[in-house]
């Protein structure tokens, strides 16, 4: 039984008014103190390997005991893992707005999280969204909001509270239609208030257990021999009330909670150096007192100025840092340094630096991820065959599983890394750029599960300008022994990574890449895209060159240089007409190819 033991749990159709004059009907209550009541949650999950492979559903993962609800993920002798997981929709049990709190504890261990959320009736993702109360990523404090964005793609917002999971705590969430808040121990520590991405069909309330692949970095990897044999969820006092409207007074919903929050600035892209082969370095932070501060180095030189950080490595995000020279046949090493390393005494209060992965003329680094929890310098070696070629082709892999193609013919090439969770059959799908389909119908062969990729090469000759693939699943199957998806696990064009470069595909149906391809002599050192972009510029970058910036969709984010130094004057350079951005007592300027005028929110100051 957890601290909160002697709460008061409301009885079912007890109704509350709140401050707002909103009222509350309680539909599920329970202390688990009567064991588990299937009225209430329905069964648990069961059977079936889930996405990432690293762990599967088993009902013994589930249990009431000593008077609370206790979810686990559980080692086998055989070293695989289980998890268990439930929801009261399963009992029929959904609201749609309302309010739902418990207290929890979360065992923290390496590879291991739990979410505590809300998941719609219709298992229809993302469209319908998700609620995600509480999530531990590292025992960290994560609550979340998903909705479904251009494509159907699952996109989110994510709040950190930098809680000690590990300690028990009262959750409570607040849904209304233009208010969603998240609070622990009596304190907001989420608020959203677009109607646009809070959902808004019925929902169930529920959690899981959850084991990490090696390879997904936001949660540390996967489990270690450091990892305890079962790592446990404790869950008491759910009560789950359907929002009914405003009462007799007349109330209405209530604003947003002025909360303060931690100012952040979101992913960036940013070129340094010059040449012909290229490095591209995914980066991220845990942002505490201010934002992390590295070097990149190549053998040894400095390549740019100090760079800031900006992507917060607990959602998931990366900046974007394309490192460019001319480095040579034979063996080199590029160093990342970490600056500005501070602690305030616990994991949440800890500046850190991330390198989830890095590319040499598209291809990846083997060793390429490191976390930099403290100063100083990480190495990581790169090699350049002595007889490059334009467009390297990969080597046939070993595994007769794995598939290495090339489709259509062209100068330009794009590379696509494929794998799969196969289910009676392997997955299938169908390639297109520019709604041109490439090739015929393609074959999955790698497994997910592994780490292991198919090697896609498309080829084509797709010109100047902005463009699109789309990779349409076309076969998904499950069942009780599993289930068929397909996962896009890394794309380049002509050696660089696509903005967005991973996907998983759970239903058929097509998701679209963006991409484009500058035009030759415009020496731009950055190129928009169709989607929403952050270009980074740095005090000491001298002058950078930015094609395709939207006004009103992307943002500027200017690091260690002052808005009231800041003039913009309309000009033209190499016969192209834009916005020419300079800054007193610097030589550093910005030209935005064909803009003509700037709103004071395209701009960031950090």
């Amino acid at each position: 039984m957890l601290l909160g033991e002697n709460r008061m749990v409301s009885s079912v159709g007890t109704t509350t008014t709140d401050a707002s004059g909103n009222q509350y009907k309680v539909v599920l209550s329970d202390d688990f103190s009567s064991g588990y009541k299937y009225s209430n949650w329905g069964s648990v999950y069961h059977g079936g390997v889930y996405g990432n492979g690293a762990f599967w559903w088993n009902a013994s993962d589930v249990k009431v005991t000593s008077g609370e609800m206790q979810v686990s993920a559980t080692r086998h002798a055989n070293n695989s893992w289980s998890a268990g997981g439930f929801n009261s929709k399963a009992a029929g049990i959904t609201i749609k707005y309302g309010t739902v709190e418990f207290d929890a504890r979360v065992e923290t261990a390496q590879g291991t999280q739990a979410a505590i959320m809300m998941w719609p009736k219709s298992d229809v993702w993302p469209r319908d969204g998700e609620i995600d109360i509480l999530e531990t990523p590292k025992g960290t404090g994560m609550h979340t909001v998903h909705w479904a964005g251009a494509n159907n793609q699952d996109t989110y917002s994510a709040k950190l509270s930098g809680i000690d999971t590990n300690q028990t705590h009262h959750y409570k969430m607040t849904w209304l239609p233009n208010l969603l808040t998240i609070s622990v121990d009596g304190k907001v520590v989420g608020t959203w208030t677009n109607p646009d991405i809070i959902p808004d069909t019925a929902m169930g309330f529920g959690a899981m257990s959850y084991v990490a692949a090696s390879n997904q970095a936001w949660l540390g990897g996967a489990p270690n021999s450091t990892t305890p044999s079962k790592v446990t969820t404790h869950i008491d006092n759910v009560v789950m009330s359907q929002w009914t409207g405003a009462g007799s007074s007349g109330g209405t919903t209530p604003s947003a909670p002025t909360t303060p929050t931690t100012p952040t600035t979101p992913p960036v892209t940013k070129t340094i150096g010059t040449g012909g082969d290229t490095l591209v370095l995914k980066i991220s932070q845990d942002a505490y007192n201010g934002n992390a501060q590295y070097t990149i180095s190549v053998d040894g030189k400095q390549i740019g100025t100090t760079l800031t950080a900006s992507a917060s490595h607990a959602a998931g995000q990366d900046d974007t840092i394309t490192v460019k020279g001319d480095w040579g046949a034979g063996s080199h090493k590029v160093t990342v340094n970490f600056l500005n390393d501070a602690y305030g005494g616990s994991a949440a209060l800890d500046r850190n630096l991330h390198v989830d992965g890095i590319t040499f003329n598209g291809k990846a680094l083997s060793n390429g991820t490191a976390d930099l929890s403290k100063n100083g310098p990480v190495d990581f070696g790169f090699a350049k065959a002595t007889t490059p070629t334009p467009t390297p082709t990969p080597a046939p892999s070993t595994d007769p599983a794995v598939v290495v193609k090339t489709i259509g013919s062209g100068s330009d090439t794009i590379v696509m890394k494929v794998s799969q969770d196969a289910y009676n059959g392997n997955c299938q799908y169908i390639v297109s750029v520019d709604g041109k389909q490439i090739g015929g119908t393609l074959s999955a062969g790698a497994l997910h599960s592994t780490s292991k990729d198919d090697i896609i090469t498309i080829k084509g000759d797709w010109g100047v300008g902005d463009h699109k693939l789309t990779v349409k699943f076309i076969n998904d199957a499950s069942g009780s022994g599993g289930d068929r998806n397909l996962y896009i696990d890394d794309l380049t064009f002509n050696g660089t990574t696509f903005a967005k470069d991973t996907a998983t595909f759970r239903i058929n149906g097509p998701n679209d890449f963006r991409f484009s391809e500058a035009a030759e002599g415009f020496a731009a050192t950055y190129i928009g895209t169709a989607y929403k972009d952050s270009f980074a510029v740095d005090h000491g970058d001298g002058r950078v060159v930015i094609d395709r910036f939207t006004s009103g969709s992307d943002k500027l984010v200017f690091n260690d240089l002052a808005k009231a130094d800041l003039h913009m004057a309309t000009t033209t350079q190499g016969g192209v007409s834009g916005l020419l951005l300079t800054f007193d007592d610097t030589a550093d300027t910005v030209f935005l190819a064909h803009v003509s005028k700037l709103a004071t929110t395209d701009m960031l100051f950090v």
